[in-house]
């Protein structure tokens, strides 16, 4: 368990610097120590510009946090100071502001597949236990097995959904080294998607179930043949 967790936070933590080790700039200017030309045909390049892209965007949430905090004008001045940023990253790299604003709204594909690949192996084993308790109470042929088990299946995916936020959500934290995320935890595949993630959590229990109940019938086979 510590292993895999060790794997991906390395894995979603790769590189060397984090959106939130930039320093916040005091007049919401992008500096950046080279200003190449992308070419956005290249992954690398595009890699960059989403490191540039999300690192503005959450240099604009913390110099607003900082300086506007609980003020009616938050909203506007967050505004402006990330179009600004947009604006200097755009020039530093001779791309379109509207593609840098478009860019700071992508996803980490890799860490979010991380992040749900976690979830998916600890929920599989979390499923695996339970239907084992449900398969000792109840024997499968009993209408109270089948309710035990849709019932359980519902509760145990519900939770493993907001568990799953939750991770996420820490993951994300580490990943930004940022607490501000503000409405970026929308982003977030566990909140956008967590009716999909709800049902898929439900399919993956049910499967389980059926998997023990086949290994089961298969290991009371030869005890039914020798008595």
């Amino acid at each position: 368990m510590k292993r895999l967790l060790l794997l991906i936070v390395s894995i979603t933590l790769t590189g060397c610097a984090r959106p939130g080790d930039h320093p916040i700039s005091p007049n919401c200017v992008w500096s950046e120590d080279n200003n190449p030309s992308l070419d956005l045909r290249k992954i690398s390049d595009r890699r960059h510009l989403l490191f540039d892209a999300v690192t503005a965007e959450d240099m604009a949430i913390r110099w607003t946090d900082q300086h506007f905090s609980h003020r009616p004008e938050y909203d506007q001045q967050c505004a402006q100071c990330m179009e600004t940023l947009f604006q200097g990253v755009a020039n530093h790299h001779g791309v379109d502001v509207a593609v840098v604003r478009q860019y700071s709204q992508d996803r980490d594909a890799v860490a979010d597949a991380m992040v749900i690949l976690s979830f998916g192996i600890l929920f599989v084993l979390a499923a695996y236990i339970l239907t084992g308790r449900i398969h000792r109470q109840f024997p499968p042929g009993e209408s109270g097995f089948w309710i035990m088990t849709l019932a359980m299946a519902a509760g145990v995916s519900l939770v493993g959904v907001l568990v799953g936020g939750l991770w996420s959500i820490v993951i994300e934290t580490f990943r930004l080294n940022s607490v501000h995320l503000s409405y970026r935890m929308n982003r977030i595949p566990f909140r956008q998607h967590w009716v999909t993630l709800f049902v898929c959590c439900m399919v993956t229990f049910g499967l389980v179930v059926l998997v023990r109940s086949q290994s089961n019938r298969g290991a009371n086979e030869p005890f039914n043949k020798t008595s």
